[in-house]
């Protein structure tokens, strides 16, 4: 059997497997995203949940030992890194969105020390007070980029020319912007971007209302291309569970 690594870890993503099992998703400073299982930790006992079964929650930094060969891997020695980091509301929401993201996006198996890096500093700013929707739209943004879809914002890719502020443009499949020549009626604009708008999220600057809304529906629309026809979980959830003019997950 292959030997043990530690390895850093966040879980997340689990569910039952047969009678006291759980299958995990994790995301390993390792190894990025991985599938791996934990035997027995559902297994009852007078002295209640298992040390493992406890530990095995979403936004805890964790340490764990993975053997075994192929696609999944199993939970040797476990240990928490840290405290769980307290999340509620549409912070927890937003979390639970982010993770969502990355069990769908993330190849398996794949490195990404800098994505691994960024999830858990984004984690620890949602249990802040920085606002929330500058926090999401820079980790789209940024998780994007590292699968190899990130959005072109620097020129048109029709004309080669700069992306200029009094501009109207459509989003390519390739993640391009091409101008629209002719200004967008009101009822189509909700298909074009406004230049300055792409350029100030460029700059990842989400200060004015405006750019706010323009990102979300902009990252929705690019996100849900990678995604394909399934819905994400979160999404349908939050929608369930807070007003329709909440502002923050996408």
């Amino acid at each position: 059997m292959k030997a043990e690594i530690l390895h850093q870890c966040w879980l997340l993503h689990a569910r039952a497997y047969r009678d006291s099992s759980l299958l995990l998703e994790l995301f390993s400073d390792h190894e990025g995203r991985i599938g791996a299982i934990a035997r027995g930790v559902r297994s009852a006992s007078k002295a209640g949940p298992s040390r493992k079964r406890s530990l095995l929650q979403p936004f805890i930094p964790l340490q764990l030992a993975l053997s075994g060969r192929g696609e999944l891997r199993t939970v040797g020695q476990l240990e928490a890194l840290g405290t769980g980091i307290p999340l509620q509301g549409e912070r927890l929401m937003s979390a639970l969105y982010i993770n969502e993201l990355l069990v769908r996006l993330l190849p398996v198996h794949e490195k990404e020390p800098a994505m691994f890096e960024e999830y858990g500093i984004l984690m620890r700013a949602l249990a802040g007070s920085e606002p929330l929707e500058p926090l999401l739209r820079n980790f789209e943004l940024m998780l994007l980029d590292a699968l190899g879809y990130g959005l072109q914002f620097d020129h048109d890719v029709q004309s080669g020319t700069p992306i200029h502020n009094d501009g109207w443009y459509h989003l390519h499949a390739d993640g391009g912007f091409g101008e629209q020549l002719k200004a967008p009626d009101r009822h189509e604009q909700e298909n074009f971007y406004r230049g300055a708008e792409l350029l100030l999220i460029a700059q990842r600057d989400f200060s004015l209302k405006p750019v706010r809304l323009t990102a979300k529906r902009l990252l929705r629309t690019v996100l849900q291309q990678h995604l394909g026809k399934r819905e994400l979980v979160s999404r349908t959830l939050f929608g369930k569970v807070t007003p329709p003019t909440s502002p923050s997950l996408a």
